[in-house]
């Protein structure tokens, strides 16, 4: 099996050195490595070049404009052609032996079977505690939908995995003027209706926990309010495919993800014209109900923002892609 390993960056240069470690440490090396780079303005190319030249690794390097991860993930996959892709962020390191753990999880699936999979998944440790970070799967080698991932089996914690490469180029992120973020469980929850995963109990991944909530940090709260527009997207589409059929399951969960389509509707100037998208009636009643809840969480943003955080330090690290 050959695999593309998709690696988005922006100005990563100091911690793009894990991913290029790991990967030069696999036992399993049918594989490429793209570096998407979105507009760096560091030593990004500097630093790539030389592992061009020195490594027996296969390194495709591309530069695009800035565009946010989203677009530098779409263009990754577009030109991948590995049956199998990953993402891996350009702060993060694939454990030893964690492609091969993941081949291994995905050939046990028998080849007449595969059409109905879409992704093997499998554990993340912190790079500090080497802890597994979130739940262990309820067996291993497990199948779920990912309905049953979510709402059943209710598991958490970060999770990283092999993905079927054409069904990514057939499901880009959306990419739009206004945000360059969309959460990548918008792509697991869509592809993850359709088709099955394969879970596996080991760790195949290594994740240093980003630090600081400025536009540095992808999951921290400034970047959260500046791509407010690319958040909403994942909440309408949970509450239009999901809360009908699991509601019951996790009320808790849909009433939170309610209340941050109202938060972040409101970031981005667009909360009425995506509750229009909402389908069901049952969806429109939660989100008005919770929608005290995300005022309240809207409010404390802005407050965040104007007390907390600096404008001239916004200035400085913009478009970062974890």
């Amino acid at each position: 099996m050959f695999v593309s390993i998709i690696t988005p960056t922006y100005n990563r240069a100091g911690t793009l050195y894990r991913c290029y470690e790991s990967l030069s440490e696999q036992t399993f090396k049918n594989f490429e490595w793209i570096i998407v780079d979105d507009g760096s303005t560091d030593e990004t190319s500097k630093v790539v070049s030389t592992w061009q030249r020195e490594s027996s690794l296969n390194i495709i390097y591309v530069q695009k404009p800035n565009g946010g991860k989203p677009s530098a993930v779409n263009h990754g996959v577009k030109i991948a052609i590995g049956e199998m892709c990953a993402i891996l962020d350009s702060d993060n390191a694939i454990a030893y032996e964690g492609l091969k753990t993941l081949v291994d999880a995905w050939e046990t699936i028998s080849s007449d079977l595969r059409e109905s999979y879409w992704c093997v998944c499998a554990l993340a440790e912190d790079s500090v505690t080497k802890k597994v970070i979130g739940d262990l799967f309820p067996l291993n080698h497990i199948t779920i939908t990912g309905g049953e991932f979510q709402f059943k089996h209710k598991i958490t914690g970060e999770k990283f995995g092999l993905m079927r490469t054409a069904l990514l180029k057939n499901n880009p992120f959306p990419e739009a003027a206004g945000y360059k973020f969309v959460p990548e469980s918008y792509i697991w929850n869509r592809l993850g209706r359709q088709y099955k995963y394969i879970c596996t109990n080991t760790v195949a991944l290594t994740y240093y926990t980003p630090t600081g909530s400025g536009f540095g940090n992808l999951s921290g709260k400034a970047n959260h309010i500046r791509n407010a527009m690319g958040l909403i997207i994942c909440e309408v589409d949970l509450i239009n495919k999901d809360l009908p059929n699991w509601f019951f399951s996790a009320p808790i969960f849909f009433f939170k993800r309610a209340a941050q389509l109202s938060r972040y509707g409101i970031h981005s100037a667009s909360f009425l014209r995506n509750f229009t998208r909402l389908e069901s009636t049952k969806g429109k009643m939660l989100v008005l109900l919770s929608f005290p809840v995300g005022f309240t969480l809207y409010l404390g943003d802005k407050l965040w923002y104007k007390y907390y955080y600096s404008p001239t330090k916004a200035n400085m690290s913009r478009d970062t892609i974890s």
